[in-house]
């Protein structure tokens, strides 16, 4: 090299991709790229995580002076780091978390924030970690989905279990409400017997008060009747009834001088003799007249 001149190293200001995969495409050959993450889960079991890495050189001094030039800032830094990060964050997941979205993504982000610091001194800024899937191996597969078909079994059976106490609930719910229809029922029924009784109680308190007030009006009307019969016009009555025993005779001939003499206005003399004239209409052959009487019987009309 020529004295005084200097070599210039350059590093690339956009946007950086690394990836972890097994299953390398012709577009991962484009970029930097390792095997996937092999990452042991809390509860002992291992599984590849494919994921990619996005980050920036902000800092080429940072970079020169500690990792070197050339593209030494990914086998001197991003590389060595990236998988230790990532088990470290997402170790801290179970087999069964792996699968929850909203616990895997909680650690991916810790996983970014934990690189990016430990890159940060060197000149590097680590902008996404990105899982793309994971995979377990056959047999802890198997397992896993053995479990998970246990576990949807159980939560069958809790779900059964949960739709049978519903179901009694809403039952005795049902039988409550039935009940409290029954016994409505059953007051309507007995309010309408009380009222109905209540009614035929009232007509007939008020039929014995109309029999009451006819039969007081039919005493009324006998005492006034005979009243009317003491009174002054009873002796018309008496000879209009006096009248009708005479009913049938054409003629009656009677004396109004002397001892036997009828006189009209004596009204006990007249209905004595009238008894006797009775008699005679009846039974002709067992009285006789009084002195005085004649008595012309009905004329036979067919002759």
């Amino acid at each position: 090299m020529p004295f005084g001149l200097e070599v210039m190293h350059r590093f690339p200001k956009d946007l950086q991709l690394f990836e972890m995969t097994n299953f390398p495409t012709s577009a991962t050959r484009l970029h930097r790229y390792e095997k996937a993450a092999l990452i042991q889960t809390s509860d002992g079991f291992f599984v590849d995580v494919d994921l990619s890495i996005i980050y920036k050189i902000v800092d080429p001094y940072k970079v020169i002076t500690t990792v070197g030039p050339g593209r030494m800032f990914e086998d001197n830094g991003i590389i060595p780091k990236a998988e230790p990060v990532m088990k470290q964050a997402l170790g801290e997941l179970s087999t069964e978390e792996f699968y929850i979205s909203p616990l895997r993504y909680e650690k991916v982000i810790k996983a970014k924030e934990l690189l990016d610091k430990g890159l940060r001194p060197i000149g590097i800024q680590v902008d996404q970690v990105l899982v793309r899937y994971f995979q377990y191996s056959e047999e802890i597969q198997k397992n896993i989905e053995a479990k998970k078909l246990q576990d949807q079994l159980v939560f069958k059976n809790q779900a059964e279990r949960k739709a049978a106490e519903e179901a009694a609930k809403l039952n005795k719910v049902i039988g409550e409400g039935e009940a409290s229809v029954r016994v409505k029922l059953q007051e309507g029924l007995a309010y309408k017997v009380k009222r109905t009784a209540e009614r035929d109680l009232y007509v007939r308190r008020k039929e014995a008060e109309g029999d009451l007030l006819v039969k007081l009006a039919d005493a009324r009307k006998t005492e006034l009747k005979n009243r009317a019969l003491r009174g002054a016009g009873s002796d018309r009555l008496v000879g209009l009834k006096m009248a009708e025993v005479y009913k049938g005779l054409d003629v009656i001939i009677l004396s109004s001088d002397g001892p036997a003499g009828v006189n009209p206005l004596d009204l006990e003399k007249t209905r004595e003799e009238s008894d006797e004239i009775f008699k005679v209409v009846i039974d002709p052959g067992s009285f006789r007249l009084p002195a005085g009487f004649g008595l012309l019987a009905p004329h036979n009309r067919s002759h």
